[in-house]
């Protein structure tokens, strides 16, 4: 990816986050009242098991005893992850408490207003946003990930629910969590790459996987916890998204293997799926975090052995199709089911 594409793209990362961090501040009080409704104790306690793999201290030992195993066994790639480690969890604390006492943002059990509210302050319970555990959590993951990538998919499942629990307990809204998720991730991976590898490999993979991802995500968290349009309306959503992802599958088809027909077929269809059951605004959201991947689909396939290479073309983008209409009902099924608003 070259400079200007960084740059670009890395401002457009921005605008997207910015407009998810906007969307989720409107679940913010109705997650809190939600979570004061009920007191499960199973929750609670369950809550607070998982929030221990986002404390501080116990990453930032975790990786010394990996840094000294390293050293111990004179494992480089070892000693190098618990190095890293420590020096992300190091800025990630110095970043979250800086930002928690210059924004002052209230707890949850402190908050009755849904306005974001700005007061510098060094008290207690005045330190919300961002989450330090959700940070912390998201960090570890980002180096995990940096130096283990088979274990990327998992670290991160953790960080996940790291900051669902600071939600569930009541301890965050949710914008806390996504901020420090966010922040987790950019300290995490630059402290592991450097700052060189991290411009020219961990931005780009950022901004090519992680921003899609975040937004798919945020989306079906949406879905969930809002109900269903009119039915109108939801019925030319699903129409106008079941034609999105039929036209993806024909471009994709004609296209073969590769090149610009293939990559709109791609977009096609993931727009498709996002226009049937997101909000109006979830197409365009989810465009723009697709464009770094859309140019990184141009480029010339690597020879692959599997069906998605080899099977009939016609088989293979049935099949596909097939699997986006699936993803759509599972998706419809999905809403609403814990309305907040």
């Amino acid at each position: 990816m070259k400079a200007w594409q960084r740059i670009i793209f890395s401002l457009s990362a921005l605008v997207i986050f910015a407009v998810i961090g906007l969307k989720l501040h409107e679940l913010d009080m109705p997650a809190a009242r939600f979570v004061r409704s009920f007191d499960i104790e199973a929750v609670n306690y369950s809550g607070d098991l998982v929030a221990v793999l986002g404390r501080g201290v116990v990453i930032a030992g975790a990786f010394a005893l990996i840094g000294l195993a390293g050293w111990r066994l004179k494992r480089e790639r070892l000693r190098e992850l618990g190095i890293r480690g420590l020096v992300a969890i190091a800025g990630i604390a110095a970043a979250t408490q800086s930002l928690k006492h210059l924004v002052g943002r209230p707890r949850p059990r402190f908050a009755h207003a849904d306005e974001f509210v700005l007061s510098p302050s060094l008290d207690s319970g005045l330190d919300s946003f961002p989450s330090g555990h959700a940070a912390n959590a998201f960090g570890a993951a980002a180096v995990i990930a940096w130096f283990v990538p088979a274990l990327r998919a998992p670290a991160y499942v953790v960080a996940g629910l790291v900051g669902l629990s600071r939600v569930v307990r009541g301890s965050h809204f949710p914008t806390d969590v996504f901020a420090a998720a966010v922040l987790g991730v950019l300290i995490g991976s630059l402290a592991a790459a450097g700052w060189k590898r991290w411009r020219e490999d961990a931005l780009p993979g950022l901004l090519r996987v992680g921003v899609p991802l975040a937004v798919a995500l945020f989306l079906v968290i949406w879905v969930a916890l809002h109900p269903a349009a009119p039915w109108p309306q939801e019925i030319s959503y699903l129409g106008a998204g079941a034609a999105l992802v039929l036209a993806g599958g024909l471009l994709r088809g004609v296209a073969g293997t590769g090149g610009p027909l293939r990559t709109a077929g791609n977009v096609a269809a993931l727009l498709g799926v996002a226009v049937a059951v997101g909000p109006w605004w979830a197409g365009p959201l989810l465009l723009a975090a697709l464009i770094p991947t859309s140019l990184a689909w141009l480029r010339p396939a690597e020879p692959c052995a599997s069906f998605w290479k080899t099977g009939p073309v016609w088989g293979r983008e049935a099949l596909a199709v097939g699997s986006a209409l699936v993803a759509i009902a599972a998706l419809r099924a999905l809403k609403g089911l814990l309305p907040l608003t």
